[in-house]
């Protein structure tokens, strides 16, 4: 996406309004700075972070593949189902187990 007009001062101060409920420390000059710093081409575009496969969950907890079943099993790592027979785990659920929180109430 390239910006192809000036963007004018009312439209920068219209946005800002509109942002600041989810964002409260946007100011106008930011805004155009984010702006500014995005079309030169400084920004890397946001990437969905992808599932993981058990061997790379595994490798990532530094753990064998049959305990990364077991923490899908007890809830303590999120399975997301492809098939019957395949799952991923949740990016996510890792990051949190990695962090000392398992989820789960003791």
């Amino acid at each position: 996406m390239q910006i192809t007009q000036k963007v004018t001062p009312s439209v920068i101060a219209a946005a800002t309004g509109l942002l600041q409920p989810y964002c409260p420390e946007l100011s106008p000059q930011s805004l155009i700075s984010a702006l500014k710093e995005y079309q030169s081409g400084k920004v890397a575009p946001l990437l969905a972070e992808q599932p993981l496969t058990r061997r790379e969950a595994a490798a990532l907890l530094k753990c064998s593949i049959n305990t990364v079943s077991r923490y899908m099993a007890t809830g303590k790592l999120r399975r997301i189902a492809l098939t019957e027979r395949s799952c991923r785990v949740d990016a996510d659920s890792v990051r949190t187990l990695l962090a000392g929180d398992s989820g789960t109430e003791a």
